[in-house]
């Protein structure tokens, strides 16, 4: 359910990372407005290869009962590209909650790309997993996510 997932939408495979998924998250999460409305630091490659193995043995202890986090690199099936991220875990402000998140290199965005990953993502909590209930946090002035959760409804 979670070390094996594998999510696939008309133009996506969504899947756990791999420790061989390193520079191409880094690629995808280093381009100039990434973090524009994420609060964190743009991570450096080091911090990338730390989430990354951090992320698989998230995946090795996640339940259905106890997500820690859940992980999931993007992968465009058109070129084989990773090209971004998504996943389930603990909400940052209400850890009780099970947040959605997601993240897209900008060359990919504008192309209903994330849309299709967080949908599928979604699907897969609810119908897999067996979540009651799925929340997400998004800057009010983010309106391209703000968009994307006005479609998932």
């Amino acid at each position: 359910m979670f070390v094996n997932a594998l999510i696939e939408t008309e133009d996506l495979v969504i899947r756990p990372y791999k420790i061989e998924d390193i520079d191409a998250l880094y690629e995808a999460v280093s381009t100039p407005d990434f973090y524009k409305y994420i609060p964190e630091e743009v991570p450096t490659h080091e911090d990338v290869a730390n989430i990354v193995k951090w992320s698989v043995d998230c995946c090795r202890k996640n339940t259905q009962d106890k997500i820690y986090k859940f992980n999931l690199a993007i992968i465009y099936k058109h070129n084989h590209k990773l090209i971004g991220f998504c996943g389930l875990g603990p909400s940052d402000i209400d850890s009780s909650e099970i947040e959605i998140y997601y993240g897209m290199d900008e060359r990919y965005r504008g192309k209903g790309l994330t849309t299709q990953a967080a949908k599928a993502v979604m699907k897969y909590g609810f119908e897999t997993i067996a979540l009651n209930r799925i929340v997400t946090i998004v800057h009010p002035d983010n309106l391209p996510s703000l968009k994307i959760l006005e479609k998932l409804g």
